[in-house]
């Protein structure tokens, strides 16, 4: 059972005492996040681009503060930050192993969801706690994370029903001509220090009222041990094509696989980690050309399981942050929450 991360997170400022609160006025904003752009990559969310490939919401560099898009959580996850699309592990050439260099500007991430957050914190249980990869680390190591707090999820958001957790450096609140800032660990601390000018301090400036999220959408149970063979299940399966748009979207997800890369002169290439999903049939063959999970039925079970079971049983954490991205980009809308609400 892997505890390190919340364990580590718990004797924090965040657990160790109450929050740390400020405000920053709404007139001073653009000029603190300019601030911000001068000295770290500064990555944000922003609108679709109707005219070109992406035309939803996702996180990408900001390059003036006026490009934010605030009103809600973005279509696109942030993880890509967190892990390469092709992360060369190493290089060879013979029996010379080569080691990439990692070397990272700083980035500060702002306008996460607690959702988004979440996500995060899931993936460093899993690659600091669990297994420490060293790129994952350095990206991690590299990042600040500003949240924003959602007063109300859209149409797909159940977010209330996954005990999500006060996972942030700072926490932005809207309080309408300014903003209550929430101070979560030591580093968001010294965050506030070198922008002191235009942080104000606020004792109990933030609310119970302002800390709920309103939700449209509810998931009864995270307890579906005793469901996995509910006929239920067939109603998503049936629907299901296979695209793994569900895993693309997840915050959560990052399932990969790793090939090696041979140049023709058969001595020298490297070896490359890929993002993968457990969607797709390929995902557990094997030599001989087994799959273990031949069926959709059984792909498609075994991700919500994974989600609402499995990691729970393993790590005592819901693994879902209830976003409901996998849910609105799903070709055929497959609302695996109601199927789940449905069953007896």
């Amino acid at each position: 059972m892997v505890k390190g991360h919340i364990e580590m997170f718990k004797k924090s400022l965040l657990f160790q005492m109450i929050m740390v609160q400020f405000t920053i006025d709404k007139g001073d904003f653009e000029g603190f996040l300019r601030k911000v752009i001068e000295k770290y990559d500064l990555i944000g969310p922003v609108e679709g681009d109707k005219s070109k490939l992406r035309r939803k919401s996702l996180f990408r560099k900001i390059v003036s503060p006026d490009e934010l898009f605030l009103e809600k959580k973005t279509y696109f996850p942030v993880k890509g930050y967190f892990f390469d699309p092709k992360e060369t592990l190493f290089e060879f050439d013979g029996d010379k192993i080569i080691d990439p260099k990692i070397e990272l500007k700083k980035k500060v991430f702002f306008g996460l969801r607690r959702c988004d957050l979440n996500g995060i914190m899931h993936q460093d249980m899993v690659f600091l706690d669990e297994n420490e990869d060293p790129f994952y680390k350095a990206r991690r190591d590299a990042s600040f994370l500003i949240g924003l707090h959602c007063n109300e999820g859209d149409d797909y958001c159940f977010c209330n029903s996954v005990e999500l957790k006060d996972f942030f450096d700072l926490m932005f609140y809207d309080k309408g001509k300014e903003y209550a800032v929430e101070v979560g660990t030591k580093k968001g601390e010294e965050f506030i220090k070198k922008f002191s000018g235009v942080f104000k301090k606020k004792d109990k400036i933030i609310t119970e009222e302002d800390r709920k999220i309103r939700n449209k959408k509810k998931l009864d149970t995270l307890d579906i041990k005793d469901n996995y063979d509910d006929d239920s299940w067939k109603k998503g399966s049936d629907l299901c094509v296979g695209c793994g748009a569900c895993t693309l979207l997840c915050p959560n997800c990052h399932c990969f696989t790793i090939e090696d890369e041979v140049n023709f002169d058969l001595k020298t290439g490297k070896r490359v980690r890929k993002p993968a999903s457990c969607q797709l049939r390929h995902f557990t063959r094997v030599a001989g050309d087994h799959v273990f999970r031949n069926e959709k039925l059984a792909r498609f079970k075994h991700r919500i399981y994974h989600q609402i079971q499995y990691f729970k049983d393993r790590h005592e954490e819901v693994f879902c942050t209830g976003c409901g991205r996998c849910i609105e980009g799903c070709p055929a809308r497959i609302d695996w929450v109601k199927i789940i609400n449905e069953m007896k």
